[in-house]
């Protein structure tokens, strides 16, 4: 038999509903506006001929499309690179690090896109730190694996030194086409822990309390929207940011781009990565695309050692429902589910912090981080706190 590399087209991000065809043929749709998505090509590729590929992109308005704020333009159709990509016959999926600086190891996840048809090999190559190149099998009929792999001493990712563990990983077996991808992952740990003298939590990067000094990032622009004009200035937007003193970026009701999140981990800045939210009601709809735009997010965005938080929410936006009186209000319901979700995306990533919903009207439910937005000059906020700790949905 002759085993031929695999085929695929990937897509960055395209708002919103995609469609694809090559020489007429159909390959999928796609529905979501902010991660990648891909379309098997290799049934229909005919080497040596000219072929004809389309797009269709629907970006019509939804009442539940996570819209964020795509008033300051709209950032529809294909805003993020796609591109064509050869695999070998059992490609990754994912290979995600789960750094834990206090055991002195790194927990790794390995998943292919479909059930092993064999056994498969898996080697990781580790291009910088003293680490020992590892091989582990992923047994016939089996689509994922878990191991650990001890970081002694480690060269810890800080802000001042973001050191990164660069890998190669490849997968095969006999007489199989090689799958090969570099990725990278940083040993740093988040957590809560008090500040010393206090019981106060404070949250902490390699246990150490860290005073955080952070900007709304919404970084729109004039011709692009969410679409940067050049690496060097997704570069130096961060590099900005860190010369006037801050220490991290909430990136606002949008995903963080890939480039974006590459510099910050290179140059030390920490991200809260928010989920855009829709303008419409909590429906059914709607809350099928916040769960998918979350798993979308953690699945591709894992290994950021600058990631410090996620965001599910931001000031009620999308989770108010409509009285009979026209009047919206935050129902139990929805404040239940909003509990959910919390709890969802820290089954999915628990090395992180999660905030529940950026919260304007003591509207928490179930949170790592108490933060509140206000408008105030300095002197009324001790007042302002006090009164929206009292007042919290307990």
């Amino acid at each position: 038999m002759l085993f031929r590399s695999r085929i695929f087209l990937v897509v960055g991000a395209c708002d919103w509903k995609t469609t694809a065809w090559l020489d007429g043929q159909e390959l999928g749709n796609h529905q979501g506006g902010y991660t990648p998505f891909e379309f098997g090509l290799t049934p229909y590729i005919h080497y040596g001929s000219e072929q004809k590929l389309v797009l269709r992109v629907d970006d019509s308005d939804h009442h539940f499309k996570l819209n964020g704020k795509q008033g300051y333009g709209q950032a529809k159709g294909i805003w993020q690179t796609p591109y064509l990509e050869t695999r070998g016959q059992n490609p990754l999926s994912t290979l995600h690090f789960q750094p834990d600086i206090d055991q002195e190891k790194v927990i790794v996840k390995a998943s292919l896109l479909e059930p092993a048809p064999m056994d498969v090999s898996l080697a990781l190559c580790f291009k910088t730190g003293d680490v020992a190149s590892v091989n582990q099998t992923i047994p016939k009929g089996t689509q994922s694996i878990q191991f650990e792999i001890p970081i002694p001493n480690a060269h810890l990712w800080t802000l001042d030194d973001p050191f990164l563990y660069e890998v190669e990983a490849s997968t095969g077996g006999e007489n199989r086409v090689t799958d090969t991808v570099n990725t990278y992952f940083g040993m740093r740990k988040i957590s809560v822990t008090p500040l010393p003298g206090t019981d106060i939590p404070y949250v902490a990067l390699n246990n150490k309390p860290i005073y955080l000094q952070l900007t709304l990032d919404q970084a729109y622009h004039p011709e692009g929207f969410y679409t940067f004009p050049s690496d060097n200035f997704v570069r130096d937007e961060i590099l900005r940011s860190k010369q006037i003193g801050l220490n991290g970026m909430r990136v606002h009701v949008k995903v963080p781009i890939p480039r974006k999140l590459y510099w910050a981990d290179r140059l030390g800045m920490l991200i809260m990565a928010d989920v855009p939210n829709s303008w419409g009601e909590p429906d059914s709809e709607m809350r099928n695309e916040i769960e998918f735009a979350l798993r979308g997010m953690i699945h591709r965005d894992f290994n950021h050692p600058s990631i410090f938080s996620w965001i599910t929410f931001n000031e009620t936006w999308g989770l108010k429902t409509k009285g009979q009186r026209e009047q919206s209000t935050y129902t139990p319901e929805t404040q239940k589910w909003v509990t959910e979700i919390y709890h969802l995306a820290k089954s999915l990533d628990p090395s992180r912090l999660v905030e529940d919903n950026s919260a304007c009207l003591y509207d928490h439910t179930e949170t790592d981080l108490n933060s509140w937005h206000a408008y105030l000059p300095g002197y009324e906020w001790t007042k302002f706190l006090d009164e929206a700790v009292k007042s919290t949905f307990p």
